[in-house]
């Protein structure tokens, strides 16, 4: 049986060599003044703004990708709290088990410390957004991409967003990846500790299997 292919052995080939040499895809985030109309009563309330999301696209319905290719992009975004998710959907030919993907939204510096050093945790909270499948292990849902953290500590300014494919055979986009980040508001709660006595556990992780 193939094994899923972890994060570092499905990037590691391919994705340090394409941050190096794949340039800097900037985008820009420019906040909305909304002003009052000549007609609006001084005392009317300001409008309570909605939080605006920071959206990164890969692909186009029906493009095709490559078997073993990086798609990876560099972008700049505001430093901040945000939801940060992957969607997307993209087919490959059935019986074809081999076939994987791995997608990311990640801080820059900490993807490529993680690349130079297979096995470290350090930095992985950076890794604000992954989603990967192998079709060996997740044949029914494989090629639906979806990940969610929702909350992730953005504190440096420079991120990769893309998907890396490998397999035998092409991906075709269905539905465009989508990476997104959406500002949010956090307040850090602490709970009181519940336990359950043992025979209670063993039947909790019973019923959950």
């Amino acid at each position: 049986m193939i094994r899923r292919p972890s994060l570092g052995a499905v990037l590691a080939t391919s994705a340090a060599a394409a941050l190096l040499v794949g340039g800097a895809n900037l985008a820009s985030y420019a906040a909305t003044h909304h002003g009052h109309g000549s007609g609006a009563s001084a005392s009317a309330k300001p409008t309570k703004k909605k939080p605006k999301s920071i959206v990164f696209s890969l692909g186009a319905n029906d493009q095709v990708f490559a078997d073993g290719t990086p798609h990876l992009f560099i972008a700049k975004v505001p430093k901040g709290t945000y939801s940060a998710s992957i969607s997307g959907f993209v087919s490959a030919p059935t019986g074809t088990d081999n076939n994987s993907y791995t997608c990311l939204l990640a801080d820059k510096k900490a993807l490529l410390h993680l690349l130079r050093h297979s096995g470290s945790l350090t930095g992985t909270q950076r890794l604000y957004s992954v989603a990967e499948a192998s079709g060996v292990d997740n044949s029914f849902g494989f090629g639906l991409i979806n990940d969610h953290n929702p909350v992730a500590q953005v504190d440096r300014p420079n991120i990769v967003y893309g998907c890396v494919f490998n397999g035998a055979d092409p991906f075709t986009v269905a539905r465009p990846v989508e990476f997104a980040l959406t500002p949010v508001k956090a307040s850090q709660q602490k709970g009181k500790k519940f336990t359950l006595p043992a025979m209670k556990a063993h039947q909790l992780a019973h019923a959950l299997r």
